[in-house]
């Protein structure tokens, strides 16, 4: 009897000292995960367990895994598809981690630029997305100063900005906004990550342009709509977009509404088949 009282109280010694250590350790990990090294070294230790083919480059790292982090500049590179980002903040909350989100209170980067240099065989065919499941709820309110996409096609934006939500259910884009050209376009959208994927994309803008026959100023408000589901190989999407002339009023406005860009389309495209255009209807005049 003796015996086995002594074999449960040596049992419960090293299991409270087992507690103990785990406590320790648990302590000193929270402490320094507050500090200003804490970021760079878990960023440095990640590096080797990328998956094969990508690489991650960083400078000025710093920043708290607590609480948020700067980074000087940062460099992602799969195969020959490379994004390169420049002054990037970012800050965000822990408390929400526990309940399976990942929440950021601001994320700005100065600039971004993405090089697509992937052979045009990797662009197709097409396929649909079966499952767009991210393991984690995500609610991240961004800005991007500058950025400049090159690869089959190339596109320059700036003053990027908008509120990217994945609520377990579906992705959605809210208030986004940036500049294109000489254009100021506003975006919402959501899009299902699971079938039958439904997809609605609306897209408002204002371009600044010039009557042909002239050099007058003229406002051109642009709207489109795409909308449909996407996980069928047979998918239809349907786009309407708009350009209609903001004119103003006064005697000249009829003789101006008659030399004006303006544009009405409607389509509808299958975006997994070789030839994405299934049948288009247009009215323009004065494009250029």
């Amino acid at each position: 009897m003796n015996a086995a009282l002594l074999g449960l109280k040596r049992l419960a010694g090293a299991l409270l000292g087992v507690l103990l250590l785990v406590l320790t350790l648990a302590a000193a990990l929270w402490v320094w995960s507050g500090t200003d090294s804490s970021l760079p070294t878990l960023v440095r230790l990640a590096q080797p367990y990328l998956p094969t083919g990508q690489t991650l480059q960083t400078k000025d790292v710093q920043g708290a895994l607590r609480s948020g982090a700067h980074i000087g500049w940062l460099r992602w590179t799969r195969g020959e598809l490379a994004v390169e980002a420049e002054d990037i903040t970012l800050a965000w909350a822990w408390l929400p981690l526990l309940e399976g989100q990942l929440k950021l209170s601001k994320l700005t980067v100065a600039r971004l630029r993405v090089d697509d240099l992937r052979p045009s065989q990797e662009h197709a065919p097409p396929k649909p997305p079966s499952d767009l499941q991210l393991p984690f709820a995500v609610d991240v309110p961004f800005e991007v100063t500058s950025l400049t996409w090159t690869g089959s096609t190339t596109l320059q934006a700036t003053d990027l900005a908008g509120n990217y939500i994945f609520d377990s259910y579906s992705h959605k884009l809210i208030k986004g906004r940036g500049r294109i050209s000489s254009g100021i376009y506003a975006l919402d959208g959501q899009l299902q990550a699971q079938a039958p994927m439904a997809l609605d994309l609306q897209v408002n803008g204002v371009v600044e342009t010039r009557l042909p026959s002239s050099q007058t100023p003229l406002s051109v408000t642009a709207r489109a709509r795409l909308h449909g589901a996407l996980a069928d190989p047979q998918a239809m999407l349907n786009l309407q977009a708009s350009l209609i002339p903001d004119l103003g009023k006064g005697p000249s406005a009829k003789t101006v509404k008659t030399q004006a860009m303006q544009a009405h389309l409607s389509a509808q495209i299958q975006p997994w088949q070789t030839q994405a255009l299934h049948s288009a209807n247009a009215q323009w005049q004065a494009l250029n």
